[in-house]
């Protein structure tokens, strides 16, 4: 099995908060941003949370309001280093990076 595949292995939460980065530095696809809003009725029921998905990632893990400026500053720090470089910017690298560090 790849690390692709077993990335998620026992970690139900990581693909969701790889989600919110890309939603909080305002990457997130559209479709995928779709099916996290129709997912929002299990996820409180899940969570026993209210809110949008967002907002219950945010609570779920204590994350400060402030984070989203953070990671969107270092974001805009990325797409100028990716730009410089005549390279896509690594939003996936990014997102799970930060993820992973989030979860610890």
């Amino acid at each position: 099995m790849s690390n692709d595949q077993t990335r998620y292995d026992g970690k139900p939460l990581l693909r969701l908060l790889e989600l919110w980065v890309q939603w909080a530095i305002g990457e997130i696809d559209p479709q995928a941003l779709t099916r996290l809003s129709s997912m929002e009725p299990n996820l409180r029921k899940t969570w026993k949370l209210e809110g949008a998905w967002h907002e219950m990632i945010e609570s779920l893990l204590e994350l400060k309001p402030s984070i989203r400026d953070d990671l969107r500053s270092i974001w805009q720090r990325n797409l100028a280093t990716s730009k410089q470089q005549g390279v896509d910017p690594p939003l996936e690298m990014f997102s799970q990076s930060i993820a992973d560090q989030l979860i610890g």
